[in-house]
């Protein structure tokens, strides 16, 4: 064990924008931890999740492959106890791996290589939530936009229950783990901004009079929209419950104030680093599973390859060792498992590399990489859709692949918006060719497969797991001996 590794903390928000920080030039929300953890650290203004949905965006995360290899299409589906994940090389190289909070693990392993979980999931960890592609393009009430005409502010509610025991948890954890010798991965791992948008009124005054910004991309006609996002919309029943201007306002700000919230949580974990006179020793990052697209285009929540969804925050930070700076390159989060083996040391991590689809962003933290590859793979097989579907960055522009229609290609320096589709215009016959050779057809299309079939298991075996017999669940149940606690000597 190396006593020098350096502790990581890792701060995980749930659908949270990439451009909802006020360091990075928001007009409106406030968010004063992580602006000054931005302008002290390195930000990666283009990074990707690889799966606009919490479940797959978190597999890929901890794995460091994209979904096509690790099997994870949706938000029922489960990670094999058998795949490697970063906590389990982190352990390999000496770390105590701990979990505060949502993984989105599905199945009887709710660890997958942290040796402790401090809280169960918020979600369940059967496959309750396992999609029927065979239904075609249904509504979803679950996650209607109708919900966005409910009312906003409440006093409490379930979700900043959880997030306060998550706080709770990991500022308990931080006292235990300074004390001892051996380097910590720490994962506080919160549920806010995740919508539903609600927010207790302390939070929702702080906007009182501001200026919130509506959407800059204009809503389409969903008939005239390309057919995943129409099956996206009518899955979010947009196309049954349109809001009005005032109610798009409205959920933008309460969304303002859930970001602001969070933003206080990793404050408070930030304060007490620092207290306990751990910061300089500790890397801290800071990033989310997925975006959310806030009304633009007219759409909600995520489960599309607009910018919007698919772009997270990422925030490097580690005093002493990384100067501040902005980075511009394409990257993703497969790219952070494989950056995590680097920095935590971990022996042989040159021969695992191989099997992962991400690369170490070290030097890009250290501004010595003058050759990094610039792209990112997002996919998407899960719940909306009903066939499969890819795309991929390469710095500028962004392809989009859906099985059986008409690709998209946007300039995303010319057209930040993404409205319009340069795919048909011969000048880019080229480029095409060659995005959509890097997104492979043949692969999306061999894995649409594998998805009927998992949907296929997943639905029987979740029907007799629930209304069948003697029923049972994998829900996480945290083990807290009391008998060791406090004073008991």
């Amino acid at each position: 064990m190396n006593n020098k590794a350096p502790n990581i903390l890792l701060i995980m928000a749930d659908q949270l924008a990439h451009d909802v920080i006020g360091a990075l030039g928001h007009p409106a929300v406030k968010t004063p931890n992580l602006d000054e953890l931005a302008r002290n650290g390195v930000v990666f203004e283009n990074c990707y999740c690889n799966s606009p949905l919490c479940a797959p965006s978190r597999a890929s995360f901890v794995t460091g492959t994209h979904i096509r290899n690790n099997g994870v299409y949706d938000n029922g589906a489960e990670l094999p106890a058998s795949s490697m994940t970063v906590m389990h090389h982190l352990r390999r190289a000496g770390y105590d791996t701990v979990l505060a909070g949502k993984m989105h693990f599905l199945g009887p392993d709710q660890l997958h290589g942290y040796n402790q979980r401090l809280t169960t999931d918020i979600y369940p960890a059967g496959f309750d939530w396992t999609p029927d592609w065979t239904l075609g393009a249904v509504p979803n009430p679950g996650t209607s936009a109708a919900r966005l005409q409910e009312p906003r502010v409440c006093d409490w509610n379930t979700q900043m229950a959880y997030d306060e025991e998550v706080l709770f948890r990991t500022l308990e954890k931080l006292r235990v783990l300074q004390s001892g010798d051996t380097p910590f991965f720490l994962t506080a791992s919160f549920t806010h901004p995740h919508c539903p948008f609600r927010i207790s009124k302390e939070y929702y005054d702080l906007y009182d009079g501001a200026d919130i910004p509506i959407p800059s991309a204009p809503a389409n006609n969903i008939a005239e929209t390309h057919p995943y996002n129409r099956w996206i919309q009518i899955h979010h029943e947009c196309d049954t419950h349109p809001l009005s201007r005032e109610e798009i306002q409205d959920n933008r700000r309460v969304y303002y104030a859930m970001v602001t919230y969070f933003d206080g949580l990793a404050g408070r974990i930030l304060d007490e680093l620092t207290r306990l006179d751990m910061r300089d020793e500790t890397i801290v990052i800071v990033t989310s599973d997925h975006g959310e697209m806030l009304g633009e285009h007219g759409m909600w929540f995520k489960r599309t390859f607009y910018d919007p969804a698919v772009k997270v925050p990422l925030i490097v930070s580690w005093p002493g060792q990384y100067a501040p700076a902005r980075r511009s390159e394409t990257v993703s989060l497969v790219d952070v498992s494989a950056t995590l083996l680097e920095l935590g040391g971990v022996p042989d991590r040159e021969e695992w590399f191989d099997g992962m689809d991400g690369d170490s962003l070290t030097g890009l933290l250290t501004g010595d990489d003058t050759d990094w590859k610039n792209q990112a793979l997002v996919e998407y097989y899960a719940e909306g859709t009903i066939r499969g579907m890819a795309a991929l960055v390469r710095g500028r522009h962004k392809y989009v692949y859906v099985q059986g229609h008409e690709p998209l290609l946007f300039d995303l320096n010319a057209d930040p918006e993404e409205t319009t589709n340069l795919a048909a215009d011969p000048r880019y016959a080229e480029l095409c060719a060659g995005m959509r050779a890097g997104i492979d057809p043949d692969t999306v299309d061999a894995i649409e497969k594998k998805v009927f079939q998992s949907q296929r298991v997943r639905l029987a075996l979740n029907r007799t797991q629930l209304k069948e017999g003697v029923t049972w669940g994998w829900d996480y149940q945290p083990n807290y001996d009391a008998s060791k606690m406090y004073f008991r000597d």
